[in-house]
């Protein structure tokens, strides 16, 4: 049974970033998230139970921004896998948290060889 319940839906950045993540991991070329040290500026490929570390939530306007910071596989084409990337964020944002305006911007942070 589906139906229009009124009230209204608020939505935690916690949860946005949880499914950002999610939705980033299950796209062809993404090995993972990455959190970034700022001493060294090094990063490191985070476990799927810390994605949020990787991903940073803000909003200003209306419009939720989502900044993800990646490492893609060896030899994939980065064009594709950030259009990919986009539009899966955006489409479960808007399908799951009802979000209508999200701008997503993919940070690549390293590149990984496939195992």
């Amino acid at each position: 049974m589906s139906g229009t319940v009124p009230g209204t839906l608020k939505v935690s950045n916690d949860c946005i970033a949880d499914l950002a993540g999610y939705a980033a991991l299950e796209c062809y070329g993404v090995v993972g998230m990455a959190e970034i040290d700022p001493d060294s500026a090094a990063w490191r490929l985070l476990p799927a139970y810390r994605l949020r570390k990787g991903i940073d939530v803000g909003a200003k306007d209306g419009v939720v921004t989502v900044d993800l910071h990646v490492v893609l596989e060896d030899g994939v084409n980065m064009a594709s896998v950030v259009g990919n990337l986009t539009s899966s964020v955006k489409f479960i944002l808007k399908q799951i948290a009802e979000l209508g305006e999200v701008e997503v911007k993919i940070h690549i942070e390293g590149i990984r060889k496939a195992r």
